[in-house]
C-alpha cells in the first residue's frame, strides 16, 4: 500500500510540474522502454540465419545539409534470403538505428563491418522464425543488452539518490 501511495504522490507531483514528479515517471518510462528493449534484444540473439545475398550495403545521407560537416549520414543495406522455397528481402542492418555526423562516420563503417560475409559472397542474415520477412544483418551484442540494461535504470537511480540518497 505504501508504494502505491508513493505512486499517487508522484502522479500528483507530475500534474502540479514538480521535479521530483516529472523525473520520477521519466524514470518509469524510461525503465519500461529500454525493459522492452532488452526482452526484444534478447529474442532476437536466439533467431536462427541462413545465407543471402547482399545487394547493397553502405552509407546514405540522411536529411539536408548545406555545410559537409554538418550532414548526417545513416547505414542502408538491401538484401535477399530465401526460407522455406520462399525469397524474401530486408534492409535492416541491425536493431540499433544510428545516425551519425559527417565526422563520425567511422561509428556507422564499424557497425557495418560486423556483416558477416561468406567466401562465396553471401551474407549471415537473422531471421524471425514466426515471421521469416522480419531479418537483421548484425545481432544485438551482449555489450549492446548490458548497455541497453544500464541506460534503463541510470534514471531510477539518479532519481534516488537526488531524493533520497
Amino acid at each position: 500500500m505504501q508504494m502505491f501511495d508513493h505512486v499517487l504522490q508522484m502522479w500528483e507531483l507530475a500534474l502540479q510540474g514538480d521535479r521530483q514528479g516529472i523525473w520520477f515517471w521519466a524514470a518509469v518510462y524510461v525503465f519500461l522502454i529500454g525493459g522492452y528493449s532488452v526482452l526484444f534484444q534478447l529474442r532476437i540473439r536466439r533467431w536462427p540465419s541462413t545465407k543471402g545475398h547482399l545487394k547493397h550495403l553502405g552509407l546514405d545521407k540522411f536529411g539536408a545539409a548545406i555545410i559537409l560537416s554538418d550532414q548526417d549520414y545513416r547505414s542502408d543495406a538491401l538484401y535477399s534470403y530465401q526460407i522455406a522455397g520462399k525469397t524474401y528481402q530486408g534492409k535492416r542492418i541491425s536493431p540499433w538505428v544510428i545516425i551519425a555526423s559527417h565526422n563520425a562516420q567511422f561509428v556507422l563503417k564499424k557497425q557495418l563491418s560486423k556483416v558477416q560475409t561468406f567466401p562465396d559472397g553471401r551474407v549471415k542474415i537473422y531471421y524471425n522464425p514466426a515471421n521469416p520477412g522480419k531479418s537483421w544483418l548484425i545481432l544485438p551484442s551482449q555489450f549492446g543488452v548490458f548497455a541497453t540494461i544500464l541506460i534503463s535504470i541510470l534514471p531510477a537511480f539518479s532519481y534516488w539518490l537526488e531524493f533520497y540518497g
